[in-house]
Order: C-alpha cells, then structure tokens, then sequence
C-alpha cells in the first residue's frame, strides 16, 4: 500500500522552516500569505508587538470577481501595498506560508510590488 504525503502538513513544516528566519518589525513588517481554493488573504504583520498593521483579501467587501485566480492575488497585492502606503509602510519582508513562489503566490507579491511596496 502507497501511503500518499499530506500537503497541508508539509507545507506547515516549510511555513516553520520559514518562520524561524524571517521576523517582522513595525519599520518592515512581514507580508504573510494564505491561499485557498476560492480565497486569497495577505497581512502585514509586526512579530515583535504581535499585531496586524494591515490586511486585504478577497473576501473585502469592495473586491470584485472570483477570489481564487492569478488576476485576484494581483488585485489583493495592489490592495495590501495600497494599506501599507496609507500607513506609511514602504517596506516588508515576503512570507510565502509555505506554498510555493509560482501561480497566485507570485501573482501576489508581484501586486504589492507594482503598487508600490518593497519586498
């Protein structure tokens, strides 16, 4: 009998993996991505306060269209970076959750980019 990997498990030990090196701050928070299979969620996080400065998803009320497509993370990234400039907040650090940097991940990150935060 073939016993098959669960992949939320190994994901959660590679979001560990990525945790214990990446830390957050109130000057360059930690930009944390979950991706569901209908939703995409992005928060900027301050790991030293322990609060969430800012956060966006697709299940805002003012976003618009299927949360779960490259063209909503884009819109999501756009939305987050557009919080954190609110804030004053130009820079952060990218943490992917463990999934893999490709697809709606990269749609993401690339979102933020162009809206104005550095990652």
């Amino acid at each position: 009998m073939v016993n098959k990997p669960d992949k939320n498990v190994s994901r959660l030990r590679r979001h560990r993996r990525v945790r214990g090196k990446i830390s957050g701050t109130a000057a360059c928070p930690r930009l944390d991505v979950f991706r569901s299979s209908k939703h995409i969620y992005a928060q900027l996080i301050d790991d030293v306060a322990g609060v969430t400065l800012a956060s966006a998803s697709s299940m805002d009320k003012d976003f618009e269209g299927f949360g779960g497509n490259i063209e909503a993370a884009k819109k999501v990234g756009m939305a987050i970076a557009k919080r954190a400039a609110d804030k004053g907040i130009t820079k952060a650090v990218y943490d992917r959750g463990g999934f893999v940097y490709h697809g709606r991940v990269k749609a993401l990150a690339e979102g933020a980019r162009e809206g104005g935060l550095e990652l």
